[in-house]
């Protein structure tokens, strides 16, 4: 084990690192390292340059690969490329920055023109030789003495220092002053260094006294009541008292959850980390409170309280509630004015274990706001159901926990792990991921010898090369059937297409044959045959949402409430909503399946044998076609007059013909963020966006040139990039490459 002195918040300058962490490659996947890079919200994490061999990569992949070549820990790296150039925190690094990474080859008197050290110049080339230099002193240390290791002396910055590790004499080898590997082991233990997120309970071994962490501070629960109305006490997580001494003291928690407490006039009740105020007496007495459970308290009681919705004459349940919808199973969470979906019941039996599901039907959500679906509350274990990782959940987002022993060294429990499904892990966005202090580090015994110290079996991260989370569903092309057409552009997408508008011809493509699941795409196929059966336009239709309320729902709309057919096809195409598809197929078809084989034989009518459908929206992954066959859909579709207006509006208005929920006016824009942008050097004519698991990001655009008005299709399904932000770059690449031509 770690000698405690190891905890220690001061420096070291005999121990910044043991060679088990820097040795420990496989500590981040190469999703872990995209999302450490995107929390942290620099310039790198969305910056694409060429690798030490020339291939066009993401950082975050030149990182991994260069972890993954040297068998170098790729925090090492990261806190490198911080300590060197700041370039993991910096929003606006300069070219020098980048080009100069992690310092390697520029000596304190060297110049940066140096012609002998241009070899090394280039972002990708920096990563790969501060890996490839750390792997080099391991495999020579015994032959180059100039290499500083682990158990003899040296002077440096005219301090003796002894390394307690081999890894610690390498950075002093790599860098060769104090102050800068100071400023190394800061930025490690304030990035890596174990730190339990927000939601743990902790205890020190030996103690009774149970805490929460919460934003970084430990509150220590006053008594037991306290604790087990806010919390299960099966989630605790022993830790050593050095471990705990750690955090800051934060405010006490005395009071049981969702008690009703005054504060001179004023009365509040307390939920979680919120203190709700009552409107006024007449509410407390209204809602059923006896006098005898008003605990009076001092405004300090109440410190580390946020102020919280207010508790008014018309609030019947001020903990809100859980429904479930019969006719669909769906699960919402209804609190205030606002109604939330909950994508799996597991999310509720975790949040809302106080709260019974009650029956409900849609007709209540009328007067409501949809807001975001519910997510798991802080500290929540969780996997995704047919996948064998497993998370902690904090502030909506998803930590992975990459092994057994991070697991286990964290002193989680695995009866703990609840498991949902693969949309309400989606809905989780993937956060950096944990660390656990090493446990393998014994000064006394810490060899001198060119012998990697190994202390457990390496985690087997392999399937990394092939599959990168969050996109642990996505369809892949086999390896053998990989192909392409016109040049090869280096991307992670797994097809692409770009084709001349006018001749059909194909220009580039990757995978152009292989079938795909469509997602959205599907939508054109629906619009264009609904054009074909000759929907009226100023027609209406009146929901129903028992026919007509679609899985993943985000239609705002009423019971009743009737809409014009011309404004939902605004609202299917252009905002790619799933409810208004089925609302105008059941303006023409009584039977949704009859639909869906007109659509299915037209496909067929034009030669498409590679593509069919099975539902009208596109939610189903058994919408499939290839981007050969998808370029004849859309095409066709797009040289409508009025498909067009629909798929290249930026923006559209309009009010419901009938409403009943006080809300007729609707206003949205395109899902593609690129349509509407005057700044590109095309039009864009059409555009339809696409997005599920299965089927990752999908877009079609048919663009035409500014200079001379020659238009291309491009189509591109199966992306990995799920970034709300950062997932249109590579369709911006391939389109700005075609009007190039």
């Amino acid at each position: 084990m770690i000698p405690q002195a190891l905890f220690a918040a001061e420096f070291n300058p005999n121990y910044i690192i043991s060679d088990a962490e820097m040795q420990n490659y496989q500590s981040m996947t190469r999703s872990d390292i995209q999302a450490f890079l995107e929390e942290k919200g620099g310039y790198i994490s969305d910056f694409r340059t060429e690798d030490w061999e020339g291939a066009y990569r993401k950082a975050s992949d030149i990182i991994y690969r260069a972890a993954r070549e040297s068998e170098i820990n790729p925090k090492y790296i990261l806190v490198k490329l911080q300590k060197e150039q700041s370039l993991v925190t910096d929003t606006d690094p300069s070219q020098k920055q980048l080009d100069w990474a992690s310092g390697y080859g520029v000596c304190d008197s060297c110049s940066m023109s140096d012609p002998d050290i241009q070899k090394h110049k280039g972002f990708g080339n920096q990563v790969d030789r501060s890996a490839g230099i750390m792997r080099w002193y391991y495999d020579n240390m015994n032959s180059e003495k100039w290499i500083k290791r682990a158990n003899v002396t040296y002077t440096i910055d005219n301090t003796q220092v002894t390394p307690a590790s081999n890894a610690t004499g390498f950075l002093y080898s790599y860098t060769p002053h104090l102050h800068g590997n100071e400023n190394f082991w800061k930025l490690w233990q304030s990035w890596f260094d174990q730190i339990y997120p927000d939601g743990t309970l902790v205890k020190a071994i030996g103690s009774s006294d149970v805490y929460l962490i919460q934003d970084g501070k430990k509150k220590k629960f006053e008594n037991m009541t306290s604790l087990v109305t806010r919390y299960d006490p099966k989630m605790i997580v022993p830790v050593p008292a050095s471990e705990l001494s750690r955090y800051e003291e934060g405010s006490n928690i005395s009071l049981p959850n969702y008690s009703i407490v005054k504060v001179g006039s004023k009365y509040y009740l307390l939920d979680y980390n919120y203190k709700r105020p009552f409107a006024n007496y007449d509410v407390v007495k209204r809602l059923g409170y006896h006098p005898d459970e008003i605990i009076e308290v001092t405004s300090s009681d109440l410190t580390g309280y946020t102020d919280g919705l207010m508790i008014e004459t018309d609030t019947n349940s001020p903990l809100g509630s859980v429904v479930r919808i019969p006719q669909t199973k769906e699960l919402f969470y209804i609190q205030g004015s606002a109604y939330y979906p909950i994508l799996d019941e597991v999310i509720a039996q975790a949040n809302f274990s106080h709260l019974l599901i009650e029956t409900a039907n849609f007709v209540e959500f009328e007067d409501l706001t949809l807001g975001d679906p519910i997510l798991l509350k802080d500290g929540i274990l969780f996997g995704v159901k047919g996948r064998n990782k497993i998370y902690v959940a904090e502030k909506g987002k998803k930590r992975h926990i990459a092994s057994e022993d991070v697991f286990e060294g964290l002193g989680y429990s695995w009866e703990n792990i609840v498991w949902i499904n693969q949309f309400a892990g989606m809905a989780h966005d993937t956060g950096s991921p944990m660390s656990v202090k090493p446990s393998s580090y014994t000064p006394d015994t810490t060899p001198d010898s060119s012998t990697p110290v190994e202390t457990t079996e390496p985690i087997d991260n392999s399937e990394e090369d092939e599959v990168i989370d969050p996109v642990e569903y996505l369809v892949r092309t086999p390896a053998a059937q990989l192909s392409y057409v016109g040049p090869q552009f280096n991307t992670e997408m797994e097809a692409y297409l770009v084709a001349n508008y006018d001749t059909q011809e194909i220009l580039a493509g990757k995978n152009i044959d292989f079938k795909r699941p469509m997602a959205s795409l599907t939508k054109v196929m629906t619009g264009y045959q609904l054009m074909m059966d000759g929907i009226g336009f100023n027609k209406s239709t009146t929901y129903n949402s028992s026919i007509h309320r679609s899985s993943y729902h985000m239609y705002r709309i009423a019971e009743g409430e009737r809409v014009r057919n011309g404004d939902l096809m605004y609202a299917m195409l252009t905002s790619s909503l799933n409810t208004p598809s089925r609302m105008l197929v059941n303006s023409k078809e009584n039977q949704e399946s009859a639909f869906i084989q007109r659509m299915n034989t037209q496909a067929q009518l034009w030669g498409l044998t590679n593509t069919r459908f099975t539902d009208t929206s596109g939610f189903d992954s058994g919408n499939q076609s290839t981007p050969r066959d998808y370029l004849t859909i859309f095409s066709k579709a797009s040289k409508d007059t009025n498909m067009r207006k629909y798929l290249g509006a930026a923006s559209y208005t309009y009010s419901e013909i009938e409403d009943t929920d006080g809300k007729p006016d609707h206003f949205d824009t395109h899902s593609n963020q690129l349509v509407g942008q005057g700044d590109l050097p095309y039009t864009i004519i059409a555009s339809k966006t696409g997005f599920l698991y299965e089927a990752g990001t999908c877009l079609t655009m048919l663009v035409e040139r500014k200079t001379d008005g020659k238009q291309f299709v491009i189509i591109q399904m199966g992306s990995p990039d799920f970034g709300k932000y950062t997932r249109y770059n590579e369709f911006k690449r391939f389109a700005n490459w075609a009007v190039t031509l």
